[in-house]
């Protein structure tokens, strides 16, 4: 399946995601999001989000969206104020 990737910085004080909205098509994207500096989370309600580490990078993926629409998560840190960035699912095109 074909992943979208989402650099997650986290610093003193603050985090930010590159992009801060990924558009994924249907069925057919999931996103991967991946922070060398600390461990993170994401919320996002009724989607799961796995982690693991990939040497020394920190990684939270997601399956593929099934639903068409923006969907707001959160992404937090300790000792940082949480994030509210969106996927953007639009309908799969084979093109």
């Amino acid at each position: 399946m074909p992943e979208k990737k989402v650099t997650v910085r986290v610093t003193p004080g603050g985090i930010s995601v590159d992009p801060p909205s990924v558009q994924v098509q249907k069925g057919h994207h999931n996103v991967k999001w991946v922070c060398e500096t600390s461990p993170f989370t994401i919320d996002m309600p009724g989607y799961q989000i796995t982690y693991k580490q990939e040497g020394h990078k920190y990684v939270g993926e997601s399956a593929a969206f099934p639903n068409l629409g923006k969907i707001k998560y959160d992404v937090s840190a300790p000792d940082a104020p949480t994030l509210d960035p969106e996927v953007d699912v639009i309908p799969f095109s084979a093109t």
